[in-house]
């Protein structure tokens, strides 16, 4: 029989897993002390893919749930080759361990690749063009430490290659989506550099077909808490049919456990859970209560939502917009209580000091509680801010 939780034990769960509650895990998983930048690289592993779309958003989603650390050490974590910044599922940009980055794609490329043709002749760019460029970006890259997307565009002009602004993203995640490139060492001041993905990457790990779909199953549950089958297939892009197999074997290794939600009925009161996080469980019952709920500044783009198809008990559905204004596609930074969003806050343009909190209607956020969390946030960007205000 499953075991049966609550909205709010799932709530709970999902936050710990996620590395934003106060109780959650800040020792690594083996138990060994960690430096600064490897507790960087851990906490990429135990996330399994963390979004990487917004730069500054990624980093402090790295950052928040390695305390203690800094904004440089998440830079050396990239340039000593420990985690990368690239497209393993979805068409989507995420930072990851660089050991996992191969195996990955392997296991979902089937998915993406299959609608690149179509992206290139909406943007006019012929298969020609696609190896030619292929070919003058791969040598550019090969022959230095690191290029930047405007000197890889430079390199293509260099090369008497006649192309279009829109050609620019699709090459780059074309070399990155099919393993040849990396987004790894960071310049100063900038964004990761691309570099060749075989060579910077010398101990990729190695896993194919039901082990890789395992694999991700298993950890994919690790970093989130407890899962439906079409979260695991909408956050991989695999169909759900494949999903369902993908956690039948996961489960088969004992790497995940059934759930049962109160109230729901059917497939969305299936719940899968890593089996450790049943433990957290019966830990939380017994402090119950004892506990004052965490406040946290999670940054834009965060796993704490783009980690499901079904947001709630995160996020109350009529707040969505409010998060997501225009239904854009761009999720703002979130102020989090125990889990739940209840606002969302900025540092606002062209201002030294100071972040603007917006409360959801009807949820009080005293400044005084996010007091702390600011001064977290700004010691890892070695800035100095004064407690946050409200709007």
């Amino acid at each position: 029989m499953n075991l049966r939780i609550t909205s709010r034990e799932l709530l709970g769960l999902r936050t710990r897993a996620l590395g934003i509650d106060a109780a959650a895990p800040r020792e690594p998983l083996a138990g060994r002390k960690l430096s600064p930048v490897e507790g960087i690289a851990e906490t990429a592993s135990r996330m399994l893919a963390v979004q990487g779309q917004d730069w500054r958003s990624a980093r402090w989603a790295l950052g928040l749930r390695t305390p203690g650390t800094s904004l440089a050490d998440v830079h050396e974590a990239f340039s000593s080759g420990r985690i990368v910044r690239s497209w393993p599922m979805r068409g989507t940009i995420h930072v990851l361990a660089a050991e996992d980055i191969g195996w990955i794609q392997r296991a979902l490329n089937h998915r993406v690749l299959a609608g690149a043709p179509k992206r290139r002749q909406t943007i006019g760019m012929s298969d020609a063009a696609l190896e030619r460029i292929v070919e003058v970006s791969l040598a550019a890259i090969r022959a230095g430490d690191g290029i930047d997307r405007d000197q890889l565009s430079t390199a293509w002009t260099e090369a008497g290659i006649e192309w279009q602004a829109a050609w620019r993203y699709h090459a780059i995640w074309w070399l990155c989506q099919n393993g040849l490139a990396v987004f790894g060492p960071v310049r100063a001041g900038g964004e990761p550099l691309l570099v060749d993905a075989e060579r910077w990457i010398p101990r990729p790990r190695i896993l194919e077909g039901e082990d890789a779909l395992a694999e991700l199953a298993a950890r994919y549950a690790v970093g989130r808490g407890p899962i439906r089958e079409r979260d695991f297939a909408w956050w991989t892009g695999l169909t759900l049919t494949q999903a369902r197999a993908a956690i039948a074997h996961a489960a088969e290794a004992d790497r995940l456990q059934p759930l049962s939600l109160d109230g729901a009925a059917g497939r969305a009161g299936e719940l899968w859970a890593a089996p450790e996080q049943l433990e957290w469980l019966g830990e939380r019952q017994v402090a119950n209560g004892s506990e004052e709920p965490t406040w946290r500044l999670l940054p834009a783009f965060d796993e704490h939502l783009l980690g499901y198809t079904d947001r709630e008990p995160q996020l109350a559905p009529e707040h969505f917009d409010r998060i997501v204004p225009g239904r854009n596609g761009m999720f703002l930074a979130t102020i989090v209580r125990g889990g739940e969003v209840v606002g969302t806050w900025r540092r606002p343009p062209r201002k030294t000091s100071g972040i603007e909190l917006s409360p959801f209607p009807g949820h009080t956020v005293p400044p005084e509680e996010l007091r702390e969390e600011a001064a977290r946030w700004a010691r890892f960007h070695a800035l100095e801010l004064p407690a946050p205000v409200t709007a």
